[in-house]
C-alpha cells in the first residue's frame, strides 16, 4: 500500500468516526427534549337556551292585531327563560335609561307634590310637543315634574329623538325596544327611573300622550287624600276576562297569564300611585310572568298579590268625552285626544265664562 493510498483510508476512517458522533449527540438531545403534554379534549359547546325578548314596530296607536306567534316574546341570545316556555319579567327586561336626566327631579322629590311620567313612542313628536303647549306647562312648578319615558328608538328615529331631547331635555329613554308589546316594560322602565331618581315624590301620575289632564283638579284629588299608602287610583275594571283569540289586539296567552278572570286592575290612560306601591311594584315584577297587557299586569296582577288597594275615582275618565268646559274642568284624565284637541280642551279648562254645577 503506498502513503497515499494509506492517507486515504485514514480519511475515510476519521469521517465515518464523526458521523457516528453526530448521531450519538443528537440521540443524547433527542431523549432529553420535553415531551409534550396529551392533546386535552375540546371542551363541549352546549347550545344557548332560548331567551325572549319582544322585538315589534314602534307603537301607534293604529298598531294592527297582533297574531298570535307576536303576542309572544321573540327569541334574544342574551337572557334565558326557563324549559315550560313560561317567561319572566326578568328575562326580558333590561334595568337602567339611556337618557336618565336626574335633573328633572332635583332633592330626589323633596319638594315635590306630583310626579308626571308620560309614556311615548319615539315616533309620538307631535303628541309630546302637545302637551308641553297644553296641560304641560304646569311643569314649570317646583312642586311639579314631567316628563317622557320612551323605550329605545329604532335606528331611523335615534337622531330624531336626540335632537328633541337636545331641545327640551325631558326624554326618559329606557333600554327595551319600544313596541307595543312592550308597553309593559316601558312601565317597569316608569317605575324604576321613579324609584332610583325621584323617590321622595309623594304622589306619581302614570298617563300616556293621547291624554288631557286637568292638573288642578288632580293637585286637589291627591291633597285630599294626603295620608293614604299603598294605593293606586283610577278608571278600576272588575271581573274583566282576558281575549283567548288571536285576532284580538288584547290577546293574552294561557302561558302569560293562565286564570279565568283578571284581577281587579286600573285602566291604563292614566292611574295614580302612591309612592310606596310604586317601589313594591318594581320590586315585585322581576319574577312575575310577563303579561303583555301593562295595566292588568302592574295594577293588577302585580298589585293584587302585593294586596295594593285600588281605588275607582270617577273623575279618570280614561276615555274621549264630550268636549264641554264643565266636563274637561270635573274631570281629571280624558282619553284619545289628538294634537289639535289638546289646545281646544287647555282652553276650556282656562275658561272662566262658563258656569258650572
Amino acid at each position: 500500500m503506498s502513503v497515499l493510498g494509506a492517507g486515504g483510508v485514514l480519511r475515510r476512517s476519521h469521517a465515518a468516526g464523526l458521523a457516528g458522533l453526530a448521531a450519538l449527540l443528537l440521540l443524547l438531545l433527542a431523549t432529553r427534549a420535553p415531551v409534550p403534554p396529551p392533546p386535552q379534549p375540546r371542551p363541549l359547546r352546549l347550545p344557548t337556551p332560548s331567551s325572549t325578548h319582544i322585538d315589534k314596530q314602534p307603537h301607534s296607536q293604529t298598531s294592527p292585531a297582533p297574531s298570535e306567534a307576536s303576542s309572544h316574546p321573540s327569541p334574544k341570545t342574551t337572557k334565558s327563560v326557563n324549559t315550560t316556555g313560561v317567561v319572566l319579567v326578568r328575562d326580558v327586561y333590561e334595568a337602567g335609561h339611556e337618557r336618565p336626566h336626574p335633573e328633572l327631579c332635583p332633592s330626589l322629590g323633596a319638594k315635590l307634590r306630583l310626579l308626571i311620567l308620560v309614556t311615548s313612542a319615539p315616533s309620538h313628536s307631535s303628541a309630546r310637543d302637545a302637551v308641553r303647549l297644553t296641560w304641560g306647562h304646569y311643569a314649570a312648578r317646583k312642586d311639579i315634574a314631567l316628563a317622557f319615558v320612551l323605550g329605545a328608538p329604532p335606528a331611523s328615529l335615534r337622531a330624531a329623538v336626540e335632537a328633541e331631547d337636545a331641545l327640551y331635555g325631558d326624554l326618559i329613554v329606557g333600554r327595551s325596544i319600544d313596541s307595543y308589546s312592550n308597553l309593559t316594560l316601558k312601565t317597569i322602565s316608569m317605575l324604576e327611573w321613579a324609584d332610583t331618581y325621584c323617590p321622595r315624590a309623594p304622589r306619581l301620575l302614570k298617563t300616556d300622550d293621547d291624554m288631557f289632564i286637568n292638573i288642578p283638579r288632580l293637585l286637589s284629588f291627591t291633597a285630599a287624600r294626603a295620608n293614604a299608602t299603598k294605593t293606586i287610583w283610577g278608571k278600576v275594571v272588575k271581573k274583566s276576562l282576558p281575549k283567548r283569540t288571536t285576532k284580538s289586539k288584547y290577546y293574552v296567552s294561557p302561558l302569560q297569564f293562565p286564570g279565568r278572570v283578571f284581577p281587579d286592575f286600573a285602566t291604563g290612560p292614566a292611574y295614580l300611585l302612591t309612592a310606596d306601591a310604586a317601589r313594591l311594584l318594581l320590586a315585585a315584577a322581576p319574577s312575575e310572568r310577563y303579561l303583555r297587557l301593562e295595566d292588568v299586569f302592574i295594577t293588577g296582577v302585580l298589585a293584587a298579590k302585593l294586596g295594593l288597594a285600588r281605588s275607582h275615582a270617577a273623575e279618570f275618565y280614561n276615555k274621549k268625552v264630550a268636549p264641554h268646559p264643565c266636563a274637561v274642568q270635573r274631570g281629571i284624565a280624558i282619553h284619545m285626544v289628538q294634537y289639535h284637541e289638546q289646545f281646544d280642551l287647555w282652553r276650556k279648562l282656562l275658561d272662566g265664562k262658563t258656569k258650572c254645577r
